[in-house]
C-alpha cells in the first residue's frame, strides 16, 4: 500500500536523523491528502466520532484502519507539512479517531 509505505518510510527517514527537507515535507503533504475524511461502517458503532483514519489499498478510502493510521502519524512525527496548523488539527484527528476504535477490553482489532 502506498500509504503503508510512504508512512513507514517517512519514520524510518525521520528516526536516521537526517534533517528537515523538501523531500520529506512533500510526503507529508502526500499523507495528509490520503486522510479518510467520510464515515464509514464503522460510524454505525461510533456515530458521534469525527472522521480520519489512512487506508491499506489503492481505493479504499471508507474503510480506514488501525495499523495504517498508527503507521501514518508515527511518519508524521518526523516530517513537516507546508500547513503545520492542517498538520496538527489532521493529526489530533487521526488519534481520537484511534482513540474511538479501541476496543472495551483495552486493546485493538475486534
Amino acid at each position: 500500500s502506498p500509504v503503508w509505505d510512504t508512512g513507514i518510510a517517512a519514520f524510518a527517514v525521520g528516526e536516521s536523523g537526517m534533517a528537515p527537507s523538501k523531500a520529506m515535507q512533500r510526503c507529508a503533504d502526500w499523507l495528509l491528502t490520503k486522510e479518510v475524511r467520510r464515515k464509514g461502517d464503522w460510524s454505525v458503532k461510533r456515530p458521534d466520532t469525527e472522521p480520519s483514519g489512512w487506508y491499506f489499498e489503492f481505493a479504499n478510502e471508507f474503510y480506514p484502519d488501525i495499523d495504517d493510521t498508527a503507521m501514518v502519524l508515527l511518519g508524521l512525527k518526523h516530517c513537516r507539512a507546508t500547513s503545520r496548523s492542517a498538520q496538527e488539527a489532521t493529526a489530533q484527528r487521526a488519534v481520537n479517531w484511534l482513540l474511538a476504535m479501541q476496543s472495551k477490553d483495552g486493546g485493538w482489532g475486534e
